[in-house]
């Protein structure tokens, strides 16, 4: 009882991180950074993309930290199944993303989307 009590309040404080970072991160720092730029990398249009979204994808991917903290508590038995769905799509819709949003231009996108399709592939080999 114990564990899953623990286990609950580090997913709260998970997804309470990932959306002060998110919020306050784009408020504090991202915004004021872009609008200030002043330097040739933040006056590139794809190097402020890059930098907004990756930001952001930090505390989504914190987000997907804490399921696979609810699936260590609550569903261990699906643990392994749902590690590998979780991490291949996730990997899939970020690479996909990226791939879009910058329209190709991102040198990150075809690992993003390779891993995604390996560990996608990998869920159903096991």
């Amino acid at each position: 009882m114990l564990f899953n009590v623990t286990i609950f309040a580090a997913i709260s404080a998970l997804c309470t991180t990932a959306t002060l970072h998110s919020w306050a991160g784009e408020a504090y720092l991202i915004r004021p950074l872009l609008k200030y730029r002043g330097n040739r990398v933040l006056e590139n249009h794809l190097a402020r993309s890059v930098l907004r979204f990756a930001w952001h994808i930090t505390s989504f991917f914190w987000l997907i930290l804490a399921g696979f903290l609810y699936a260590t508590a609550f569903h261990p038995q699906a643990l392994v199944p749902i590690l590998l769905v979780t991490i291949g799509s996730s990997f899939l819709a970020v690479g996909v993303f990226s791939l879009a949003f910058s329209k190709g231009r991102h040198i990150g996108w075809p690992l993003l989307v390779l891993t995604g399709a390996l560990t996608l592939m990998a869920f159903r080999l096991a």
